[in-house]
This record gives C-alpha cells, sequence and structure tokens, in this order.
C-alpha cells in the first residue's frame, strides 16, 4: 500500500512483477496505520479494512520519544538533590514518577523533570533549582492556610507505612513459585501502587525543607520577630523542634536493651573471661531481635545485609565494657524526653507563640517521627520483596536480582506478560554509565553517550582550597576532633569516642556512631532529617545542609564544628590523604 499512486509508479510496477496484491494511492495511509495494526488488503476492490490497533508495550512508548529531552527548556538549572551510595530503580522509579505525576493534591506543584545518575548502585538525583524551590513553597503554603493538612499528612504516612509492611510480609510468605507470569506482575504493580500512595504523603515533610530550608526558614522568620535576639531565636528554634515523643527506633532500643538487662550476669560472665563468644541462650534472643529489627541495616538496594545477631552481640559487649548500664541509658533518654517538653512549656509561658505557628512546630516534630515510621516500613518492604518477589521474577526471566532491580515497572510487565526482554540493554545499565530522566507519566532511561550528554548540563564546581564551609544548625555547640566519613554500618568501626561524624545523610543504622561523636556534619539538611532529630536527643552539635562535607573532607582531618554560627573550620588536612 502506498499514498502515491499512477499506474506507473514503482510500487505498481514491481507488485506487478512479484504477483503481491497491491492498492496504490491511498492519501491518508501512513496516518491512519502503523506498525503493529492488523489488517485486511482486498487488492480486487482497492479497499484496506483495518482488524485491529496494535497497543504497544510501555517500554516500546518510551523507546518512541527517541529525542534527547531539554531540561526545563533552558530556564532552570539541575540541582545535587540527593547523593544515595545504593539505591536500585525498582526503588527509584517509585518516588521519581510520584514527584512529577501524583496528582491527589491538586492544589500542590509537583517536580516538573528530575534526572538520575547512576554509576552501579550509586545515585545522584537533582531536581530543577527554582522547580524544587516552587514545589516547596507550595507545600509550605497548604502547611500555613489549611490547618488540618499537617496532620492529614502525618496520619497517612502511618497508614500507607502499615499498608506497605502488611503488603510485603504477605507477598514474602506466599508460594510465589506456582504463581503465574500475570500473577507475578499483578503482585508487583500492587507494590507499586500501594508504595506510590506512601509517598503521595511521605515526601512532603522532605520536600518542604530538606533542599532550600524553607519550612525551617518560615519558622525562624517568625521567632525572630518575637526574641529579642538571633541567639534567644536559634535557642527557641531548637527547644521548640527537641523531640518530646518516642521514635520507632527507640522502641529497637528498648527491646534491645531489655535483652542485655535481662542476660547481664551471662554477659559480664563473657566479658569477664574474654571468650567473646556468644552464649547459646543470648543467641536465640539476640536471633529474635534481629528477625524483628535487622531489616535497619538493609539500605535501599540490599548491599549491606541486615543485621544479625552477631552485629548486636558486638554492639552489647561494647556496651558492656563501657560500665554504663541498660537502666541508666534508658533513664537518661526518658529523661532527655521529659526535659525537652519541661522546656518547651516554659518556652511557651516566657514567649507567647501564636496558634497558628504553634501548630506548625507542632507538625514539624511529629513529621521527624513519621519519617523515621515511614523509613522503617521501606527498609522492611525492601528486605522482603527483594528476597521474594523480585527474587522470583528474576528466575523467571533468567536475569540476576540486580538486573531485575535495574528495570523500570513497564519493563517488567513486558517480560513477564508478553517475554520481551532486551538483556543486553539491562545489563548494560549496571557496567555503563546510565541516566534516568523523568516528567509527568513519562520515564525513560539513557545509557553511555546519550547519558553523557544530559549530565553535561550539571553544573557542580567545588572550590577545594577553601578551609571553611557552613550549613544550617540543628543542635548548637562546639566541638574539635578527628573526622571519620561514615554512610554506612560498615564505616562504624572506624570511629572512635569524640570523632567528628561526618556524613552525606545519616541513617538508623549507624545511629551507635552518632553516640560517639564528640559532633555531627551533614551534606543533606532539613528539620526532620535524621541527624537533626537525633543530634537534638543526644544534645551532640550537630550542622546539616553542608551540601560538600564529605565532597571536602577525609577520614583523619582535624576540625572544628561550630554549630552555634552553623561554621566548620578545616583547622589541619590528613597528609595521607594526599
Amino acid at each position: 500500500m502506498t499514498e502515491d499512486g499512477g499506474i506507473t509508479c514503482h510500487a505498481a510496477i514491481v507488485a506487478r512483477e512479484l504477483k503481491t496484491p497491491c492498492v496504490t494511492g491511498i492519501k491518508v495511509i501512513t496516518q491512519v496505520v502503523k506498525d503493529g495494526d492488523e489488517i485486511e488488503v482486498d487488492a480486487d476492490k482497492g479497499i484496506v479494512r483495518i482488524i485491529s490497533k496494535f497497543k504497544a508495550t510501555v517500554s516500546e512508548k518510551q523507546s518512541a520519544e527517541s529525542e534527547m529531552p531539554m531540561p526545563f527548556g533552558g530556564q532552570d538549572q539541575w540541582m545535587l538533590a540527593e547523593n544515595i551510595p545504593d539505591m536500585d530503580m525498582f526503588f527509584a522509579q517509585i518516588f521519581l514518577s510520584c514527584f512529577t505525576s501524583d496528582t491527589s493534591y491538586p492544589f500542590l506543584k509537583n517536580y516538573s523533570e528530575t534526572l538520575s545518575c547512576y554509576k552501579g548502585f550509586g545515585m545522584d538525583f537533582y531536581f530543577g533549582r527554582k522547580d524544587s524551590f516552587e514545589v516547596a513553597e507550595s507545600i509550605l503554603k497548604a502547611l500555613v492556610e489549611k490547618p488540618d493538612f499537617g496532620d492529614e499528612v502525618n496520619g497517612n504516612i502511618v497508614l500507607w507505612s502499615e499498608k506497605l509492611i502488611d503488603f510485603a510480609r504477605k507477598v514474602y510468605a506466599m508460594d510465589l513459585s506456582k504463581k503465574s507470569n500475570t500473577e507475578l506482575w499483578q503482585l508487583y504493580e500492587k507494590h507499586d501502587e500501594i508504595h506510590t500512595k506512601l509517598y503521595t504523603y511521605g515526601w512532603l515533610p522532605v520536600a518542604v525543607d530538606m533542599f532550600h530550608n524553607n519550612f525551617t526558614d518560615k519558622l525562624k522568620e517568625y521567632l525572630r520577630s518575637i526574641c529579642g535576639s538571633d541567639k534567644e531565636m536559634q535557642e527557641a528554634f531548637v527547644v521548640l523542634c527537641t523531640p518530646t515523643k518516642k521514635t520507632i527506633i527507640a522502641k529497637e532500643r528498648e527491646e534491645f536493651l531489655g535483652i542485655f538487662e535481662t542476660r547481664h550476669a551471662v554477659i559480664s560472665d563473657s566479658v569477664s573471661k574474654k571468650s567473646g563468644k556468644m552464649p547459646p541462650e543470648i543467641r536465640k534472643d539476640l536471633e529474635r531481635h534481629a528477625s524483628e529489627w535487622g531489616h535497619l541495616g538493609y539500605i535501599y538496594s540490599g548491599a549491606s545485609d541486615p543485621f544479625g545477631p552477631e552485629h548486636y552481640w558486638q554492639e552489647i559487649m561494647d556496651l558492656a565494657k563501657s560500665g554504663i548500664t541498660p537502666r541508666q541509658i534508658l533513664d537518661r533518654e526518658e529523661k532527655q524526653l521529659a526535659d525537652a517538653e519541661k522546656k518547651k512549656q516554659v518556652l511557651y509561658k516566657r514567649i507567647k507563640i501564636n496558634p497558628t505557628y504553634k501548630r506548625l512546630f507542632n507538625t514539624a516534630n511529629d513529621f521527624a517521627l513519621t519519617k523515621l515510621v515511614r523509613r522503617d516500613a521501606q527498609l522492611r518492604d525492601m528486605l522482603m520483596l527483594h528476597r521474594s518477589l523480585l527474587k522470583e521474577i528474576a528466575k523467571r526471566l533468567n536475569v540476576t536480582l540486580a538486573e531485575v532491580q535495574f528495570m523500570l515497572q513497564g519493563e517488567i510487565r513486558d517480560a513477564l506478560e508478553d517475554g520481551l526482554i532486551n538483556r543486553k540493554v539491562i545489563a548494560d545499565r549496571l557496567t555503563k554509565s546510565c541516566v534516568l530522566y523523568t516528567k509527568k507519566d513519562f520515564e525513560r532511561v539513557y545509557v553511555g553517550e546519550e547519558a553523557e550528554i544530559l549530565k553535561r548540563g550539571i553544573k557542580t564546581e567545588i572550590d577545594h582550597t577553601q578551609t571553611e564551609f557552613r550549613g544550617q544548625t540543628a543542635q548548637p555547640g562546639f566541638a574539635k576532633g578527628i573526622v571519620k566519613i561514615v554512610i554506612r554500618a560498615k564505616d562504624m568501626s572506624k570511629m572512635n569516642q569524640g570523632d567528628i561524624l561526618v556524613s552525606i545523610a545519616t541513617d538508623p543504622d549507624i545511629v551507635p556512631a552518632m553516640k560517639k561523636a564528640a559532633a555531627i556534619v551533614t551534606e543533606q539538611g532539613g528539620i526532620t532529617s535524621h541527624a537533626a532529630i537525633v543530634s537534638r536527643e543526644l544534645g551532640t552539635p550537630c550542622i546539616i545542609g553542608t551540601k560538600i562535607a564529605t565532597k571536602l573532607l577525609k577520614d583523619g582531618d582535624i576540625v572544628e564544628v561550630d554549630a552555634n554560627k552553623g561554621v566548620v573550620r578545616i583547622i589541619k588536612k590528613n597528609d595521607d590523604n594526599n
């Protein structure tokens, strides 16, 4: 069939030679039919009938948009949102698609575009600088103007965290080998639906403050208007943002210390004999504890194993040698919460905070608690899904688990439902530079040269000669010490009492190291960041949101952390790092 016609046209001549049915002169044929459509050609009557239209797969739709994107039409620039050393696309596509395409709250702005640069499981993801500020402002506006919005968000974070854990447990208990490919896809799709819904609410406390300090600046601006000095404002801010309720992580600590207290005699005997061997009765206790809480060591991609009995036994040994009893720790933590609440009530009497801002401070405190609820649920979910659903999908598709973790949702569907999978393309994502680009209702992975072209739009310049840099004060104070870069639990062994802990962002898996720190410095920030929450609980000087701490500092450097002013000063570089 051709659009051009005529008795002497090339198609007519060749069709007669080949004796192939041919209809020429159909002026609209290439506009009406597409690759894959099923048609009937009645050349006797010069008629073409369309039997069925081809339904393109998700991955084919993505491939169809082959041109390179022009981010923000040149009207914005990429800003590093997070550097995550262990993040797969299975997890990332959930929150990235939610950021750009979720429409649950029409009064909130979505991110226009995102860019995630991968090197293996290491991911740097970027938002537009202006775009992310406008997103944060839309959330802040809703928190200020809609009195119930904060409570609604926090309530839904808890609700959907519970739903995610419940779903993961059900899948983990299934005999997936008996499920059809379609059933596996339905489970995968359902998980995506639940986890995406959690991000509808769970990302808002992060987005409103982590990147531009919108929420923090709003609260400080108000306090500045009613306080006599910046010093008084800062002190009031810390008091009002210090947790007065137990976090979900505190529950794990209480249960762990309960084991220590119950088995104190056996533990003391092991320490005195210097055997280091774990007694059988304690192993059983710690196996149960690891079964319930070990997921806290399993971060995102599964690059680290969950905490096991040996991890907790080492913690017990360290605690026993310190001479501090579990009861002392628990009493101290209870006192810290009580003192924080008392200071807050005294402050409320001393400075009159209007009801709107009192509500906003309460919302900020609840955000800090529910953020850890979300994180706990996601780590549980990842551990169970990797070891059940994703493992079974990998087996069905004859690919590795890591390759499944680097397939997009549409590619999983195409592979399970239609047997369509390009193994080389997937494998290349793990071995070559690749970029995941998302915008509304669209996501695509670019590999190799295309990825490098997209990354050229990222401008990052760091002055490595600077001896001082700034961040946001999370907990005031001053400390001087030796830098230790601690990203994950495997890094904790190098941490000594009184060192300066420097990290991209802290997570529950490195809390034991945080407790040894004279000060804490992180690249990422926000009023609800884990480092901010824990440093206030511990009373440890802390500066967050420095953007560049792990890029400027190395193990062994000596620094001063002036968390009263939000300044880190490099006193001496470790020559061994040069």
